[in-house]
């Protein structure tokens, strides 16, 4: 199965009613509390160790068969500097937490051990449909490709 690594916009603010085990590596969230400071518009978004995904997404993420997570209902506030930052002229939809727990090249979503989240060519192609300007993306070729270079580079210093 093909991956495509994507970074999403990052929202700042775990609230302080999100219940967050530190203790791991990844932390552990039990439960989500979003203080959103802004929002750049992006159907998925990251806030580490959580993803997060509005309402439009949820939904049609429901009408597929895409495995390797699910959607959980989050606490959501604004931070008091929020007004100040937004400048979107849309409606803020309703934000859900996505929780990632697949396996690679058994599931569609799953999470690599750098932490980055990794999708099926297949759910890539899906998620396209929706805004994800802000975000990131890297597939398995590019990957390797970077490795090669820094490989190069590597080899060159130690000359």
């Amino acid at each position: 199965m093909k991956y495509i690594k994507i970074e999403p916009e990052v929202i700042v603010g775990l609230g302080e009613d999100t219940n967050i085990d530190t203790s791991t590596i990844p932390p552990v969230v039990k439960e989500l509390h979003i203080n959103l400071e802004d929002w750049l518009g992006d159907d998925l978004m990251e806030n580490y160790p959580v993803f997060i995904v509005t309402e439009p997404l949820k939904s049609n993420l429901e009408t597929t068969a895409y495995s390797g997570y699910r959607i959980e209902d989050l606490k959501l506030t604004f931070d008091e500097y929020f007004e100040n930052n937004y400048r979107l002229e849309k409606e803020i939809p309703k934000f859900y937490w996505m929780i990632v727990s697949g396996i690679k090249g058994k599931d569609d979503f799953y999470i690599d051990s750098s932490q980055v989240l990794n999708v099926s060519s297949q759910a890539f192609s899906f998620l396209k449909k929706f805004n994800l300007k802000n975000a990131v993306f890297e597939d398995d070729a590019t990957s390797k490709e970077v490795d090669k270079i820094f490989e190069i580079f590597e080899k060159r210093e130690k000359k």
